[in-house]
């Protein structure tokens, strides 16, 4: 098919609507940018329900879940024979881009042979950084993520990373395919918004905020390996005058968080905001001064840049998956050990100068993350595969 055609284009996740994360999230941006091109999208998902069907208003197949889930709020399948494909099928898709390596992967597979369509894969996960989740059954997974997921990942035409972190990662499997280096997109209209400041301030007092205080910000999936333990162990050490943290999002280790807030007599500085609307989560970044993270897990940092679209300037850990984001002491702050981290909090919160500057920076820094030029990138992607595999 000639560069820059109208495409049908499968994505299959594990993740997908109405659970919301990160991959969600970089779904959802895709698909907003590849229609916007005119290419017609459809999602082919693992849904938790006993039979497959067809949501019309999502765009999206969601598979029966057959098989024990093996992590919490993803389902599983090897329903490779259902009926539903035959949908698929007779949609006729150009190319799939397979955002999971797990069980949606499989069917990825089964349509690509089936149709002789291209696969291009987006690695999206430090496995690693997933074991703390299968600490009974580690071998298991260690065998999973040094053999099966790299033989899983050949099958595809072309691989997709969105940092140097994941590309080091993918080299390591011993990939022969070409890798392309895309960076995430961001819908950066959304994130541009200007909240008023009577809003600002209703949802401040919402959660008890007063004008004068100093909200740091986590919004990201409240499990392990986004260590928000450490998060709100940092946040413990700091000596601010009216400093407070609202974490929001849900997760498994809510009820750990609130254990520990409540141990350690925080319930007057330590916020749980809970999960919100995928539309309304830019408003909840413009409500803090600083935003904090300590997650080594990244692999796009989408959290972050959402954060840096909004102004806010970044005090993060140190990752390597923040080249390309993150400028020291420019757009944000990295912080090495508690030390570093309790000195450069204390700067940030004592100048709205500073923020005020490093968050006119980040704005800058992301605006080459646009749902245009991911979508261009994407699609130039997406003709290679078809082309080599037209030629091969």
């Amino acid at each position: 098919m000639p560069s820059g055609d109208a495409l049908r284009v499968l994505i299959t996740t594990e993740f997908y609507l109405p659970f919301q994360c990160g991959v969600t999230t970089a779904v959802l941006n895709e698909i907003k940018a590849l229609e916007v091109l005119g290419d017609e999208v459809r999602v082919l998902t693992i849904g938790n329900n006993k039979h497959s069907f067809w949501d019309e208003e999502k765009k999206c197949w969601y598979i029966r879940s057959n098989f024990p889930s093996l992590y919490k709020d993803s389902y599983a399948s090897l329903a490779l024979q259902d009926k539903i494909l035959e949908e698929v099928y007779q949609w006729k898709p150009d190319v799939i881009h397979s955002q999971s390596e797990f069980f949606s992967f499989l069917f990825a597979s089964k349509v690509s042979k089936k149709l002789g369509v291209p696969i291009v894969h987006t690695c999206h996960t430090d496995f690693v950084s997933y074991a703390i989740h299968f600490t009974r059954f580690v071998r298991v997974w260690n065998f999973f993520a040094q053999f099966v997921v790299p033989f899983l990942i050949r099958k595809a035409s072309r691989v997709i990373c969105s940092s140097d972190k994941i590309y080091d990662l993918i080299k390591s499997y011993r990939i022969k395919q070409p890798i392309d280096r895309i960076m995430i997109g961001l819908d950066l209209d959304k994130f541009n918004k200007t909240l008023s400041k009577e809003e600002r301030r209703s949802i401040r007092e919402k959660f008890g905020f007063t004008d004068n205080e100093i909200v740091f910000v986590s919004i990201c999936r409240l499990s392990k390996e986004k260590s928000v333990d450490q998060v709100l162990s940092l946040f413990s050490n700091l000596d601010i005058p009216s400093s407070k943290l609202i974490f929001i999002g849900g997760g498994e280790e809510r009820e750990n968080l609130e254990r520990e807030v409540e141990a350690q007599d925080l319930k007057d500085r330590v916020v749980f905001g809970g999960e919100v609307l995928g539309s309304e989560v830019w408003k909840y970044y413009k409500i803090g001064e600083i935003y904090i993270g300590a997650s080594l897990s990244e692999t796009q940092c989408l959290s972050y840049v959402e954060a840096m679209a909004s102004g806010m300037p970044l005090l993060v850990k140190d990752d390597p998956v923040l080249k390309g984001y993150l400028i020291n002491d420019r757009n944000g702050m990295i912080y090495n050990s508690l030390d570093d981290f309790v000195l450069k909090a204390g700067i940030l919160a004592s100048s709205p100068e500073l923020r005020a500057k490093m968050g006119d920076e980040a704005r800058k820094t992301v605006s080459r993350f646009s749902l245009s030029i991911f979508g261009e990138k994407l699609k130039k992607s997406f003709d290679s595969a078809i082309r080599g595999r037209n030629n091969g």
